[in-house]
């Protein structure tokens, strides 16, 4: 089992886009040692956690009409696919199958985030410095906001 610690060298710079990583890189590993009798709640959890990191580089990368986002969002799409596939079937016991899925993320977030990601950071450092992430429409809300531009 491979976990990774989040450190600044994997910062992107974008306070708001380091913060989701961190807070999935501590839920995966949550995850990743969790012991049986915990393996489902935490699981749960990181969906969770990955379904609202998702979101927000989604709404960040619609705000500055990103060029790479349907590419970007075509892999958010298959890895959060991956995950609800497995959803009814951690729910009904199968722990073997749910650290499967999960131990397949700490190889994919490292090259999501020196590729997709990266783009992304840069795209926001040049197009986008002004986008306050947490100004950003809460799941759920209907109105956009002005995202500051």
């Amino acid at each position: 089992m491979r976990t990774i610690k989040w450190s600044q060298d994997m910062s992107l710079g974008v306070a708001g886009m380091d913060a989701v990583h961190k807070e999935f890189l501590d839920n995966l590993t949550e995850l990743l040692t969790a012991p049986d009798d915990q393996f489902v709640p935490a699981f749960m959890q990181l969906v969770e956690t990955v379904e609202k990191g998702f979101r927000t580089e989604e709404e960040l990368m619609e705000a500055i009409d990103f060029p790479g986002l349907h590419e970007h969002c075509e892999q958010h799409a298959r890895v959060l696919g991956a995950l609800h596939h497995v959803v009814p079937q951690v729910m009904s016991g199968d722990i073997a199958l749910g650290r499967e899925a999960a131990e397949l993320l700490p190889q994919w977030f490292l090259y999501h985030l020196s590729t997709m990601d990266t783009a992304l950071a840069f795209a926001l450092d040049t197009d986008g410095a002004d986008i306050d992430p947490a100004a950003m429409r809460q799941p759920g809300d209907r109105n956009r906001q002005d995202y500051g531009r």
